[in-house]
């Protein structure tokens, strides 16, 4: 129930961004709104407002419009020809369509500098360990190094580091590494393979290039619960601390992890520790692809503390923060084209395509883990919307905007027929991308 509450709170301020770049660009360009609507559906409530247009808070929270005057929907008084939609020049129908998408972007941008202006706080990037003959040994990082900066970005926390090399792991690269050891900086070169994130494939990326961070061994306490997922079936709620499985103690959240990804449709008999009172629950978790356990269950991070010497944050002024907003969106916004991009050309899985359960159990998992998590939640998914929404797919804004380009190099608009015939394609492509989002989702929730 929590998931599905902030999943409709994200829908709703994502479609209010959306629909209002469209809205305050039509009104700028001349063109009268006659309806401004986030949901669709039977109206719950509704208002006209001094400007005419009318307001709407519609049932079925899975998007919004906004409805122009348009002579192609009905007929127009006379006096308001000069304010339809499909009156207006080119360029301002361009404009008032690419607003949406826009909005999605500026609204991201917005949100991470947010971000970054209260800073993120971390575990300092201290290596632990090097493994030998690995690209880090090459690169001469030695336990006790800390990386500074990858390639003149500040990494002062193990999630700034992570992020800095995956991005350069998309297409493969070299990172020049500022490190420090006891005050001293070396600039070291270490070579970044071609790699991208896989379920199946239990390495990640850090431990690929043979760096062992310093780390914190996080209390085997649950945070969220997946909704459908082998916890909830077995019983175990947020706020459960593991003792033991099978009567082997549980040190830690890494050796709980370990043990459910290797016991896939396994029973367990798990010993855990609520409100005082210890309680025997029977677990078995879910097959993953490769063979690999999953029980829809996260670590509350909160319960562990992390010592006063491993503490750091990323943060900057608001001046800087702009500037990194605008990095990290556009980053975002390449990596989410080269996926669409590799799924069309079959380099990537269609696997990867969720649907509106994953992104209700992404949104209410990000929201246990605070405000700032949930903003940061809520930029990935306006800047997936604003590029979904500039596909060159009739009916979306970009199968407009392309309708528009075929306009303006033919100088007049396509035949109304041809447009019609479109949009018929164009909602077919829709539905079977929703199916497919949607079958993703209960493959990932029933296995």
């Amino acid at each position: 129930m929590q998931s599905l509450l902030f999943f409709i709170i994200a829908l709703a301020i994502l479609v209010v961004v959306h629909e209002f770049g469209h809205f305050w660009v039509a009104r700028r360009c001349g063109v009268k709104v006659l309806k401004f609507s986030v949901g669709f559906g039977k109206p719950l409530w509704q208002r006209r407002g001094k400007d005419g247009t009318e307001y709407i808070l519609a049932a079925i929270p899975l998007g919004g419009f906004v409805k122009m005057l348009d002579e192609r929907e009905g007929e127009v008084a006379v006096e308001d020809l000069d304010k339809t939609f499909n009156r207006k020049p080119l360029r301002s129908r361009v404009a008032i369509v690419a607003a949406g998408p826009i909005a999605n972007l500026l609204f991201a941008i917005f949100a991470y500098w947010l971000i970054f202006m209260v800073g993120i706080p971390g575990i300092k990037s201290v290596v632990d360990g090097v493994v030998p003959e690995s690209p880090a040994e090459n690169a001469q990082l030695h336990a006790g190094d800390q990386i500074l900066s990858i390639n003149g970005r500040d990494t002062p926390t193990w999630l700034a580091v992570n992020k800095a090399v995956t991005r350069i792991a998309e297409s493969g690269g070299v990172a020049e590494l500022t490190v420090t050891t006891d005050g001293v900086e070396r600039v070291r070169i270490l070579d970044v393979p071609k790699w991208q994130l896989n379920p199946e494939q239990p390495e990640s990326l850090i431990q690929i290039l043979g760096i062992t961070p310093v780390n914190v061994a996080l209390k085997p306490v649950l945070g969220t619960i997946i909704e459908g997922g082998a916890a909830e079936d077995a019983g175990l709620q947020s706020g459960d601390e593991l003792i033991s499985a099978d009567d082997v103690p549980i040190d830690s959240w890494s050796g709980w992890v370990t043990l459910i990804r290797a016991s896939a449709d396994k029973a367990l008999e798990v010993k855990i520790k609520r409100a005082q009172e210890e309680i025997n629950v029977t677990l078995t978790p879910q097959t993953m692809d490769g063979n690999i356990g999953q029980i829809g269950a996260g670590v509350d991070v909160s319960s562990t503390s992390v010592p006063d010497n491993l503490k750091a944050e990323l943060r900057y002024s608001p001046i800087s923060a702009i500037g990194q907003a605008v990095i990290e969106t556009w980053q975002f916004s390449s990596s989410t084209v080269k996926s669409l991009v590799g799924m069309v050309v079959g380099s990537v899985s269609s696997k990867n395509i969720g649907g509106p359960i994953t992104i209700a159990q992404f949104a209410g998992a990000s929201a246990e883990r605070g405000v700032m998590s949930f903003i940061s939640f809520l930029a990935m998914i306006s800047i997936s919307l604003g590029i979904l929404n500039l596909l060159p797919i009739p009916v979306l804004d970009g199968g407009h905007l392309a309708l528009y380009f075929i306009e303006w190099l033919r100088g007049s608009p396509l035949p109304e027929q041809a447009q019609l015939q479109g949009q018929k394609v164009g909602m077919m492509m829709l539905l079977m991308l929703m199916l497919l989002a949607f079958f993703n989702d209960l493959t990932r929730l029933f296995g």
